[in-house]
């Protein structure tokens, strides 16, 4: 390749490392909660759900606390309103399964739970759901054939220790101080309604929950894969798409689940026959997956020049996971000649900035 004028590479590198900033949250910290010096662990759970303007509304008040959860859904009701199903998860929340029609699953013969589960399962993946191995059984009751159905579809069954009883009786202040007297140091999963008739005060609690939980030292989280308060890791993997001279190359991370929190990935390119600093570039940046989204796209621009070349290739390697383990430690991206283009007249900017993209 003929090189571009240094001046030019180190305009683009320099825009690319703004871009990268400003994709990620301020100060450079991802706003998934900090458990560290944590006086005890808090996982908000939902059941019920989703019921439109309920789950809508509760969805802005965890977003706007920057508070994780876990939606336990019923399939009929995620089969009735995809939407607000989808809106869950895009909004940043793991979602689980929460049986078909909400039956004691007591009365229930092991083929019927199954049934429901697998039901409820591919009901949310019809919505654009993605969700955990986690499951809720109606009422928390269980018998023996419901156990082994639910351990032979491969759930883990979730309880909790801190009862809201929302959906018996209290205001909004009742219910919140129902939830903060059962908190204690170590972990804690809440239960509350998005489902039901009393759904909308247990939202209007949910505030206060919140601040002052928090003013007592407690930490915010999801739930794990073990159903216990935490955070799922995902596995990121990367595959490459082959930039032209003149162009970009495109590298598209991928979790393999939702990760219920902002997940992120450094990135560094590795010059090959294609050159770091001649060719493309250098990049060094901070990619953030963000909650809600399986996805981001990594753009990178490949200078041009009038030359009839071979394909050349880089490497874009990845390192310091936060929130995912790495499926492989690199990817080779490869370059296609584009003879014959003008530098000049290309259009647009020098460079691509790093994009997310929703699932």
């Amino acid at each position: 390749m003929l090189h571009p004028p240094r001046p030019l590479l180190a305009l683009a590198a320099a825009l690319l490392a703004l871009v990268t900033v400003a994709t990620a949250s301020p100060a450079g910290a991802l706003p998934s909660e900090r458990t560290a010096g944590c006086r005890g662990l808090v996982a908000l759970t939902f059941d019920d759900g989703p019921a439109r303007a309920t789950t809508r509304r509760l969805v802005r008040v965890l977003r706007r606390a920057d508070v994780p959860a876990t939606f336990f859904m019923v399939g009929e009701r995620v089969a009735a309103d995809p939407a607000t199903a989808r809106a869950v998860e895009r909004a940043g929340f793991l979602t689980a399964n929460h049986s078909w029609s909400h039956q004691d699953m007591r009365t229930q013969t092991y083929r019927a739970v199954r049934r429901s589960l697998r039901a409820t399962d591919r009901a949310m993946r019809r919505a654009g759901l993605h969700p955990t191995n986690l499951m809720r059984p109606p009422y928390g009751a269980l018998a023996r054939p419901a156990r082994r159905a639910i351990r032979d579809t491969g759930y883990l069954p979730v309880m909790w220790n801190a009862d809201s009883l929302d959906w018996r009786s209290g205001d909004a202040r009742q219910i919140a101080r129902r939830i903060l007297r059962e908190l204690r140091p170590g972990e804690n999963i809440v239960l509350q309604h998005d489902g039901v008739n009393r759904s909308p005060i247990s939202v209007a609690a949910v505030g206060e929950v919140v601040r002052v939980a928090r003013r007592r030292g407690y930490c915010f989280t999801a739930l794990d894969e073990r159903g216990r308060p935490g955070y799922p890791t995902p596995t990121l993997t990367a595959v490459a798409q082959d930039g032209a001279e003149g162009g970009a190359a495109v590298v598209t991370l991928t979790l393999d689940k939702p990760a219920g929190r902002d997940t992120a990935v450094t990135v560094d390119a590795v010059s090959g026959t294609a050159g770091v600093g001649a060719d493309l570039p250098a990049m060094h940046a901070r990619v953030v997956v963000p909650a809600g989204r399986l996805r981001t796209k990594v753009r990178i621009p490949v200078s041009a020049d009038a030359l009839t070349e071979a394909p050349e290739h880089f490497t874009l390697r990845l390192r310091s996971p936060e929130g995912v383990l790495l499926g492989q430690e690199s990817v080779q991206v490869g370059v296609v000649d584009a003879a014959g283009t003008a530098r000049a007249d290309l259009p647009g900017p020098p460079f691509l900035p790093v994009t997310a993209r929703r699932t």
